[in-house]
């Protein structure tokens, strides 16, 4: 084996990732805060977009329309986390307890299973950010087709 060969691998064998979670946890006050915080400012951000969308009369394109679309499940996606986040993170009355490899209980302070359904589902939080991601992809690249037509149409027209 070749020595840059050895030395590529064990640095892809020592930079391996560790799991990533969807909801991350935070320690201390001042992380958490911090991204609560990055969460309000994206919330805000995407709520702008719709409004300026709406306002400009971008609506009428398809790409704009997906990307607005894609805007308001960004909303529901902060919406989600935020509220997640406030329950293990900020007021604590949630946390989750592995059993096994194979599973997990949901504990609340409380023993709600109410409270435990509730925060099952906010888990789930990818449900609201795929496809936001789904749909901002595919109206970005409609808004790319769109304007690549209309530049061909423009040289044509030239020549």
């Amino acid at each position: 084996m070749k020595p840059g060969l050895s030395l590529f691998c064990l640095a892809g064998i020592w930079g391996l990732p560790a799991p990533a979670f969807a909801i991350q946890l935070h320690t201390g006050n001042a992380g958490i805060i911090a991204h609560q915080i990055g969460h309000l400012f994206f919330l805000f951000s995407m709520v702008t977009l719709m409004f300026t969308i709406n306002s400009q009369g971008l609506i009428r394109q398809k790409g704009w329309r997906l990307i607005q679309l894609a805007a308001l499940f960004f909303i529901f996606w902060n919406l989600d986390t935020l509220a997640a986040h406030f329950l293990d993170n900020q007021i604590e009355v949630v946390r989750i307890e592995t059993l096994s490899i194979t599973k997990m209980a949901i504990v609340t302070q409380s023993d709600s299973q109410l409270l435990a359904v509730i925060y099952y589902f906010l888990k789930m939080d990818h449900l609201w950010c795929v496809p936001a991601m789904i749909f901002l992809f595919i109206g970005l690249n409609s808004l790319l087709k769109d304007q690549r037509q209309r530049s061909d149409s423009a040289d044509r027209v030239e020549q």
